[in-house]
């Protein structure tokens, strides 16, 4: 039933940021994919009104380490020869065989 509804709403393609952020760090997805979490956001000066100091505590302590995957880039170093990232790929992606290629 799952299954089924994923294909229907088009696999992992439309669902959350953080779902496709850890598919990201699995590297089930490629980081193409995922909107950008700018670790640099850190470097502005504490009166812009965008710095992530200024953000709620919880939101601050998801920011930071997001940030630092992103900015790296972090997967995981099996995901090409790993054989349950291969079968995610392909059950996750079913209508886009050359999605992460």
């Amino acid at each position: 039933k799952a299954r089924s509804f994923m294909d229907e709403h088009g696999g992992a393609l439309y669902t959350s940021s953080w779902s496709k952020f850890y598919l990201c760090l699995l590297g089930v997805m490629d980081w193409k994919g995922h909107n950008s979490v700018p670790p640099e956001m850190w470097l502005l000066p504490n009166w812009f009104p965008f710095q992530p100091g200024r953000m709620w505590c919880h939101a601050r302590m998801v920011y930071l380490p997001m940030g630092y995957l992103y900015g790296h880039r972090y997967v995981y170093r099996q995901a090409e020869t790993d054989s349950v990232i291969a079968s995610l790929r392909k059950e996750l992606y079913p209508k886009y065989d050359n999605y992460n290629n």
